[in-house]
């Protein structure tokens, strides 16, 4: 798991330093961000994805489950809100096998898919034809198992960041890598008391992190 932070981390820095080299910063000036070139309405970008996703382990009180890396499959739908950032509706899913292997020695093998879905936004570093950003998003992570075994789903963030590099002014290119990170909840309370300043009250969530995936992807923006 560290080689993935330091690769996704490694991927950013590089994109953001080439990028603001001023390379390529004067090809053309793309029309104001947050509005399309045809008049008021806001931009729009629908970007289909493919890449691979590294599907990481859940250890649990028995034993280990291991979902094997695999490609991935996606779509974004992004919508300009103000210059240099865009809201992000996006969906994502890995078909992978997984294997349950317990501490006594029990070995069995499912297939599964893992789907993400993600609400949050992209800030976008500069203007111009290349636009490195970065992303942070909410959402849900079902893990889909086909074998008649109860399926999960959990609440789940993803941060990361990559490049647009357009061709034009309706076509371009998107890289990007992702942290994917599924969580539980331990628990939760509620108090409530009275003391010598006055009524108090207070609300506590025990969260954690049930694995740590992450995705590299590629796709052809589509820019209305």
């Amino acid at each position: 798991m560290k080689k993935l932070i330091v690769s996704v981390s490694f991927l950013l820095f590089t994109i953001i330093g080439w990028a603001q080299s001023g390379t390529v910063h004067q090809m053309y000036k793309l029309p104001e961000e947050s509005k399309s070139s045809s008049g008021n309405s806001p931009v729009i970008e629908l970007t289909p994805l493919f890449g691979y996703q590294l599907n990481g382990s859940i250890d649990a009180y028995r034993g280990r489950l291991k979902m094997y890396n695999a490609e991935n499959y996606g779509v974004a739908l992004s919508v300009g809100v103000k210059p240099r950032m865009m809201g992000e509706l996006s969906y994502s899913f890995s078909p992978t096998d997984a294997k349950w292997s317990t501490y006594d020695g029990i070995r069995e093998s499912y297939d599964m898919t893992i789907h993400y879905f993600q609400l949050g936004g992209i800030y976008e570093v500069m203007d111009g034809p290349v636009k490195p950003f970065g992303l942070i998003s909410l959402g849900v992570t079902w893990f889909d198992v086909e074998s008649g075994v109860d399926d999960h789903v959990s609440f789940s963030g993803a941060i990361g960041g990559g490049l647009k590099f357009y061709l034009s002014d309706r076509i371009g290119i998107r890289l990007q890598g992702r942290l994917l990170m599924p969580m539980y909840f331990e628990g939760g309370g509620l108090f409530l008391g009275i003391g010598s300043g006055g009524p108090s009250s207070g609300v506590g969530i025990s969260t954690g992190v049930l694995t740590v995936q992450g995705d590299f992807s590629g796709g052809l923006i589509f820019r209305f």
